[in-house]
């Protein structure tokens, strides 16, 4: 905690003497932090908007291996599924029995925590003290991603903003955060009933 404490006294002496050079620092505070934290569960809730205007709000928990291997398990307003594991994923829809498989195409980084943990920073453009938010400029081949990145007092992810080009906006609230934590074997697999319709993507 003492160390914490420290660290943050000395962002703020940075802050104070060269604006330019925290945002960067504490996006890479951020993402060291993700990683000595792995694996780790939280509660999440994803809202999407499209001009301005919330079409979607879904909400669940997030079981995190690392970047290449994520689970999403969406419980509310209906269940689903989503598996991403070495650039492949599985989306399995409960209510209409459908899975969809498909691969992340490499030059387009679009999932949140790959966005997040990515070895191609991007530019990290402003750090706003007063909301501790990070501003995030990440090219993800053609389309260009801007986050806003609000963390926590422990430096973990609190609220990511995402926009798009597409002109849609991915809001992610993330909370009760359980770190290393021990996996249970068959955690990233994914049971299906006999009859459910598969759709490759």
């Amino acid at each position: 905690m003492k160390g914490v404490k420290a660290f943050t006294v000395f962002m703020l002496l940075l802050t104070a003497f060269f604006p330019g050079l925290p945002a960067q620092t504490f996006l890479e505070q951020m993402r060291a932090k993700i990683t000595a934290s792995r694996p780790f569960k939280m509660d999440f809730t994803q809202q999407v908007f499209v001009d301005g205007e919330m079409t979607v709000e879904e909400s669940g928990t997030i079981v995190f291996a690392d970047r290449t291997l994520v689970k999403w398990q969406y419980l509310r307003p209906d269940e689903k599924t989503f598996i991403l594991e070495n650039g492949s994923y599985q989306f399995y829809d409960r209510e209409n029995n459908q899975l969809l498989k498909g691969k992340i195409d490499p030059s387009h980084e679009q999932v949140i925590w790959d966005l997040l943990c990515s070895p191609h920073p991007g530019q990290a453009s402003r750090w706003e003290e007063r909301t501790r938010t990070i501003r995030l400029s990440v090219d993800a081949g053609a389309d260009r991603q801007e986050l806003k990145i609000k963390i926590g007092p422990d430096f973990l992810p609190e609220r990511v903003e995402q926009s798009a080009a597409n002109e849609v906006t991915t809001v992610y609230t993330f909370r009760n955060y359980r770190t290393r934590v021990t996996l249970a074997a068959g955690e990233f697999s994914l049971p299906l009933p006999g009859d459910v319709e598969i759709i490759e993507d």
